[in-house]
């Protein structure tokens, strides 16, 4: 099954994450945080699974949610570096550079890829390592 994730939202995850709550996460990204929350309900109902612990004084990583973060961070840095070298070659060849990222790409497949195999192996722990551009998963 595939499933479609935006971006946005992983990154609205991180920020989540390092903010410790939806409101500060909301007040950080400029969006009001019941649409931040229930951003993060969809992505955690499309998951089958809860991504954070909610209390009164703010949000904690379940241990599926911290799995999840630590690898989109690793992707979500790689794409950016891939991004940010296409523009650059992008620029050294025409003066411009490529900045329209709204259709769907392979990058957006990759991620969807990865959610599906945290979603349907909790028991495999994936790394990925930047040799060649291999990606490889260990258990």
């Amino acid at each position: 099954m595939r499933r479609r994730v935006q971006l946005l939202t992983l990154d609205c995850a991180i920020v989540i994450a390092e903010e410790g709550s939806f409101l500060g996460a909301s007040r950080r990204l400029g969006i009001h945080h019941s649409a931040l929350s229930r951003r993060i309900r969809d992505l955690e109902h499309s998951l089958g699974t809860t991504l954070f612990e909610r209390h009164q004084v703010g949000v904690r990583p379940t241990s599926a949610g911290a799995r999840l973060l630590g690898s989109l961070r690793r992707v979500l840095t790689d794409l950016d570096s891939t991004l940010a070298m296409v523009g650059s070659a992008e620029e050294g060849q025409t003066g411009s550079s490529l900045t329209n990222f709204d259709e769907p790409s392979p990058a957006t497949e990759f991620l969807d890829a990865i959610i599906e195999v945290i979603r349907s192996r909790p028991d495999l722990g994936l790394r990925f390592v930047d040799t060649k551009r291999v990606v490889a998963a260990l258990p």
